[in-house]
């Protein structure tokens, strides 16, 4: 009985020990920046095919480009919609979703855009994106107040009135004929 012990206790603590240093050397790996890099690499390109193979069940006619009403019929079929919902996008608006992709306004997306805008549009807002937004936001509020500025110009100069007065009309609810 003596000897079962010994060799059960043995057992457990060479478990132990085995599993803290696996535990050790899982922890080192996943900080190792190179192993990172390589992983969210292989990520990427395994979404870029995915991507890919989608675009050519999309494309039945095989011309190279999706039009809307390929990709509503593709976006009606549940199987597809879960499959999209699995990469990260979202697809209850397909028209949105459609004109997201479609970065040269050309009423179909190649193939190009398909996998940009689908690698753009995945997943959440990131802070950079915010952050971008924010910033656009901050520079067409200056050149709209800009623009704003020299069509009161403008008008004063036809007009022959202050840029004051219209200042003072703006704010009152008169409208300047």
């Amino acid at each position: 009985m003596f000897l079962a012990y010994v060799c059960f206790v043995q057992w457990a603590v060479l478990n132990v020990l085995t599993g803290v240093f696996c535990q050790n050397a899982i922890e080192s790996a996943a900080h190792d920046e190179e192993l990172v890099t390589q992983a969210i690499l292989q990520d990427k390109q395994m979404y870029v095919d995915q991507l890919n193979n989608i675009f050519q069940q999309i494309d039945k006619d095989e011309s190279g480009a999706i039009t809307i009403n390929e990709f509503k019929a593709h976006l009606e079929n549940e199987k597809m919609r879960a499959y999209f919902e699995s990469l990260g996008l979202e697809t209850g608006e397909v028209w949105k979703l459609f004109k997201l992709m479609d970065m040269d306004s050309g009423s179909c997306i190649e193939l190009d855009e398909f996998v940009s805008g689908c690698m753009r549009l995945k997943g959440q807002a990131k802070s950079v994106d915010l952050a971008i937004l924010a910033y656009e936001q901050k520079w067409l509020c200056q050149r709209l107040a800009f623009f704003m500025h020299r069509t009161e110009e403008a008008f004063s100069m036809m007009t022959g009135r202050p840029i004051h007065d219209f200042h003072r009309e703006s704010h009152s609810g008169i409208s300047v004929e």
